[in-house]
């Protein structure tokens, strides 16, 4: 039986549609204009990443932070999104249904620990009995305070965490005297003046290794559309690889992402956190997860240890990442 041209045409628009990236969405990144955690997916948006490997990423949705991204990620579309580890671990421990598929930053070095110039504090060990401005209790700037007051050996109560409500309000309080130390993210701290108007007291290659965010998917989603996280997770590597290994366009492309920072100050960080290997193409490192656990004891996020292994799930990132 012939087949009439219309019927020949529509046959073949149907094939050429079922190789094309469907089911549009927006992926969640939390920060992701205030933090270069999530530069590899702005990258990975910029080059086609996401859509040589058939996903229709539409855009990316900066969340808040803590256990709301967590919260936002899980009611996503593609439930998945790039958040910050502790309230992860946090939200899988309560029973939630949700696993750490990936790392995507291995250190703190997003943030910077910073007194003002004038200040005789020279070391990390000279807070003691200082006072040390975080936003809020149980945040990611007091689990880094936390850490980096023990690598200098001071206990916990030698220093007191002072919270303040937001960033902006602790870099305020620094100004005005009223706390000796904070923690801000880099790109807070490049805005509001850098080096001009601070002094930085741990570089960012020194700074704990612990995941400043990783990747979360629901049980939903790992058991109804695995090659979509299989395909996030390729298409970030391969934002992130570019990152490490053509620096100055990667730069170009960020300074669009992080503006008003200025184009120097973004290349500037940039090749800090190059420097400090910050990024991470998702390999899951146990011992940084255990590390977290650690720091969200000690600022009472966590009472007990928690069994890692049954919140991991390595099988969506590419094959050599899986050992």
């Amino acid at each position: 039986m012939l087949m009439n041209p219309r019927s020949i045409i529509l046959i073949v628009a149907i094939g050429l549609g079922s190789t094309c990236p469907v089911n549009a969405a927006d992926l969640l990144v939390t920060q992701y204009k205030n933090d270069p955690s999530g530069a590899p997916y702005g990258i990975a948006l910029e080059k086609g990443f996401f859509h040589n490997h058939g996903l229709d990423i539409t855009g990316i949705i900066s969340g808040a932070g803590g256990g709301s991204s967590v919260r936002n990620a899980m009611a996503s579309d593609l439930g998945y999104g790039d958040v910050t580890a502790a309230p992860v671990i946090a939200a899988a421990e309560q029973g939630q249904d949700v696993k750490i598929v990936g790392i995507t930053s291995r250190s703190l070095a997003d943030l910077v620990l910073i007194v003002m110039p004038d200040s005789p504090i020279r070391t990390p060990a000279e807070l003691k009995g200082k006072k040390f401005g975080i936003s809020n209790p149980k945040s990611l700037g007091e689990m880094m305070g936390v850490l980096v007051m023990e690598k200098a050996g001071l206990k916990q109560g030698d220093v007191q965490m002072t919270a303040l409500g937001s960033l902006s309000g602790a870099l305020t309080a620094l100004e005005n005297g009223v706390v000796d130390a904070t923690s801000i993210p880099v790109i807070l701290f490049r805005t509001r003046g850098g080096e001009s108007k601070y002094r930085v007291l741990v570089s960012p290659k020194d700074l704990p290794l612990i995941p400043s965010q990783l990747g979360m998917a629901t049980g939903q989603a790992i058991k109804e559309w695995p090659e979509k996280l299989r395909a996030i997770q390729a298409a970030r590597r391969e934002g992130t690889k570019f990152i490490y290994e053509h620096t100055d366009e990667a730069i170009q492309i960020l300074s669009k992402l992080y503006a008003p920072l200025p184009p120097k100050d973004v290349g500037i960080m940039v090749k800090e956190l190059v420097e400090a290997k910050f990024w991470t193409e998702g390999r899951i490192e146990m011992p940084l997860l255990e590390q977290t656990v650690h720091a969200m004891r000690g600022v009472g996020m966590l009472q007990n240890d928690v069994d890692l292994k049954k919140i991991v799930d390595a099988s969506f990132l590419p094959p050599d990442l899986q050992r």
